[in-house]
């Protein structure tokens, strides 16, 4: 997986209006970003506001926190007309005015899914079009040109726990990996929405219990170390104690220091994760990853990717849901020799599992630190060849032949798995993979706009989609993820 999602810089401060302005907004359909789509009640034709912190069919009075000649974006202060699916946010902090991070928070989890399956059916069909709406449509399962956004194993046990305090936290206690900002008091904090300025946070809701059992917002044992604009990330690996890293310093020149759980200096780097792919007949793997490098930070979801991608990969007919009751291990005799290609391989999160199985993968990953991590993983495999470097048409055409010739010679990819970065593969990415006439490619997406582009070109490269499964690893926000498994026409 990619590293290249693991944190962007903070945005510039959007232009406020000078003088709070306030509006009274009929709230329409999500948008993706987080927003719904609203209009003032007194002119239900007028200009277009997109509203945070509301819900589909609600009347809100709102306050305007941007408005140029592009767009006006607002956040709801006040509920006048509320609907059945809110709930009592679990972050406060994340809402009106607060941070970035937590915007569905109001919102109960089964409507959060909802949401995110309008998003996802809105942008197929607005920037995919009527062949990508089509594929979909005719998939099992789907319903109003998507397929349905699935909550994680956890969530699900939760929400369906018969203790209605364990189902009003569910969702929460998710995240293996925080971001924090130091104040310019000194105080743990996060930037806010849309903002370069960070503000000061109690809570920690979202984290696993063993970050917020650091206490990283309230203890003097933590406020000694900080300084204003330093940042500081909390990373609780699935083997292990929790480490908490501390940048100071310019991009040019920041300096790391790695602090043990309590507060203790370590000249400890790197983390151990284990990730259960029994379902695969493979038992536990283990990965060595570098602290500040990037993992998928939902505690769930590298078991549940590993093993939804993999058998997509690999399974005799193609699935996006995983191992099911009554499924059978993967045929190993079927798989041996099967020349798999894997673009923005990240750690080897897939590596692992897929040269285990296949014995011969090649991976691209831009980031070398990434690629480092993977090595070490992966130094007892002689069938895994991990290049660092760009993803290029260039080099998807080099890299996946296998044999001799080069590209213009040699055998294609059996099996393509990527996971690009949120702005997707690209069309020239997505065309060089079908050059190589892969009978099957399985495409990991985390921003469902770059999904509908990619899956429309893929369509149009004589690939069929033959599965695809959305799943709500980022619950309490507006992102998911979704894997789309296709298959040579």
């Amino acid at each position: 997986m990619s590293p290249h999602r693991r944190s962007a810089p903070p945005r510039p401060p959007a232009p406020v209006p000078a003088t709070p302005e306030y509006v009274t907004l009929a709230v329409g359909a999500p948008a993706h970003g987080g927003h719904c789509i609203a209009r003032p009640v007194d002119d239900p034709s007028g200009r277009i506001v997109f509203v945070r912190h509301a819900l589909p069919g609600e009347q809100v009075r709102a306050v305007m926190t941007e408005k140029n000649a592009k767009i006006w974006r607002a956040d709801a202060i006040e509920i006048l007309s509320a609907s059945p699916d809110r709930v009592r946010p679990v972050w406060a902090e994340a809402g009106p005015g607060g941070v970035g991070g937590g915007e569905l928070s109001h919102v109960a989890l089964p409507a959060q899914r909802t949401w995110k399956r309008w998003v996802l059916a809105d942008c197929l069909r607005r920037i995919g079009g009527a062949p990508v709406v089509e594929a979909v449509s005719a998939l099992p399962g789907a319903e109003g040109g998507a397929v349905p956004v699935e909550p994680m194993p956890g969530e699900a046990a939760a929400e369906a726990d018969p203790d209605p305090r364990v189902r009003a936290r569910a969702g929460t206690g998710t995240r293996t990996r925080i971001s924090l900002a130091v104040t310019e008091s000194g105080e743990a904090g996060m930037h806010g929405f849309r903002s370069g300025t960070v503000l000061p946070v109690h809570e920690l809701p979202l984290a696993v219990g063993a970050i917020q059992d650091l206490g990283l917002t309230e203890r003097a044992l933590w406020r000694k170390h900080f300084r204003p604009g330093m940042r500081v990330d909390a990373v609780a690996p699935s083997a292990g104690e929790p480490l908490v890293l501390l940048e100071d310093g310019g991009r040019s020149s920041r300096a790391l220091t790695v602090l043990t759980a309590t507060g203790r200096a370590t000249g400890r780097r790197r983390v151990a994760e284990v990730v259960d792919a029994a379902g695969l007949s493979l038992g536990e793997l283990h990965y060595s990853v570098h602290a500040t490098g990037f993992w998928q930070a939902h505690r769930e979801s590298p078991t549940v990717l590993v093993d939804r991608v993999v058998r997509g990969a690999l399974a005799e007919e193609p699935t996006a849901s995983g191992t099911r009751p009554g499924d059978g291990p993967l045929d190993a005799a079927r798989m041996a020799g099967t020349r798999v290609l894997e673009l923005y391989s990240g750690a080897g999160l897939f590596t692992l599992p897929l040269v285990a199985l296949t014995g011969a993968v090649r991976s691209l990953e831009g980031s070398g630190r990434a690629v480092a991590d993977a090595r070490r993983t992966l130094h007892e495999y002689a069938g895994a060849e991990l290049t660092a470097g760009r993803v290029t048409p260039a080099a998807v055409a080099q890299l996946g032949r296998f044999g001799t010739g080069g590209p213009s010679g040699g055998d294609g990819a059996d099996v393509v798995v990527l996971d690009p970065p949120r702005q997707g593969a690209g069309r020239g990415i997505i065309q060089a993979v079908a050059a190589l006439n892969p009978r099957r490619v399985v495409m990991v997406a985390c921003d469902p706009a770059a999904l509908a582009r990619d899956l429309g070109t893929f369509l149009g490269s004589g690939y069929r989609l033959a599965a695809m499964s959305a799943l709500d690893m980022f619950p309490h926000t507006h992102h998911f993820e979704t894997i789309a498994v296709l298959q040579r026409n």
